[in-house]
C-alpha cells in the first residue's frame, strides 16, 4: 500500500498527472443545480465526466466517473437538472475536487427535493469501475 502511495505522489511531483489525495475527514453532502457538464478527455488527470456546481457561493468541479462507466450505465446528468451529491472533497496541486460517491437526481420544488434517481459511484473499498478484489 505504501508503494503504491509513494508511486502516485512521485507522479505528481514528478509533474504527472496530478492525482487527486481524498481528504476523508471531509465529506460533503448538499444539493445544488448543475451549472455545465463537461467530458475531461483521456490522458488528463480524472478523465470522464464532470459536472460543475455552485455550492453556498463557491463554484465545485464534481468527478462522477470515467466516461466508459458512465455509457456503460446510462448516467444522465443534464446542465439545470437539481442533484443531491454525497462524496469527498479531493485536493491536487492545482484545485479541490468533489468525487462523488453518490449522486441523485431530482426535482427541487417547494416541499423539498423530490428524487428521480440514485446513482451509486463508490463505496469505502473504492470507485465501482475499479476490480477492488484480489485472488488467492
Amino acid at each position: 500500500m505504501l508503494a503504491v502511495f509513494m508511486g502516485v505522489a512521485g507522479l505528481a511531483l514528478a509533474g504527472g498527472p496530478k492525482v487527486p489525495v481524498v481528504n476523508t475527514a471531509a465529506p460533503v453532502d448538499f444539493m445544488a443545480p448543475v451549472n455545465a457538464i463537461r467530458e475531461v478527455p483521456a490522458g488528463n488527470p480524472m478523465p470522464g465526466l464532470h459536472i460543475d456546481a455552485k455550492v453556498n457561493g463557491r463554484a465545485l468541479d464534481i468527478y462522477i466517473a470515467p466516461m466508459d462507466f458512465v455509457m456503460k450505465f446510462g448516467i444522465k446528468v443534464n446542465k439545470g437538472d437539481d442533484v443531491h451529491i454525497i462524496g469527498n472533497e479531493a485536493k491536487t496541486v492545482d484545485a479541490d475536487v468533489v468525487l462523488a460517491r453518490e449522486i441523485e437526481t431530482g426535482i427541487m420544488t417547494t416541499h423539498g427535493f423530490r428524487p428521480k434517481l440514485t446513482i451509486y459511484l463508490r463505496n469505502d473499498d473504492g470507485p465501482f469501475w475499479v476490480d477492488n478484489t484480489t485472488n488467492p
